[in-house]
């Protein structure tokens, strides 16, 4: 989820200062950890120039992954509960 927050922030960031003169985006780089999920890391850009369509679509692709896994989430959860409500 958190990944999907820093990924949703660089693009707005990048959305926000699209006309401003020698703005250069920045864009997220996700490593993969031992343990599971990611560790997202912001990198500056080094051309200067926003892609709009490109930024909106990697919102987009944001948002849908962190609901995602606002869900897997809560889906767990559940099932924890009724594991837990079996048992007792």
């Amino acid at each position: 989820m958190r990944d999907a927050t820093v990924r949703l922030d660089v693009a707005a960031n990048n959305v926000a200062n699209a006309s401003t003169e020698g703005f250069r985006p920045s864009h997220v780089v996700s490593t993969a950890l031992p343990g599971g999920g990611v560790d997202p890391s912001v990198v500056a850009g080094d051309v200067e120039g926003v892609d709009l369509v490109g930024e909106m679509v990697g919102m987009m692709m944001a948002q849908v992954t962190f609901a995602a896994n606002a869900k897997m989430m809560s889906t767990t959860s559940q099932v924890d509960r009724r594991v837990i409500s079996l048992l007792a």
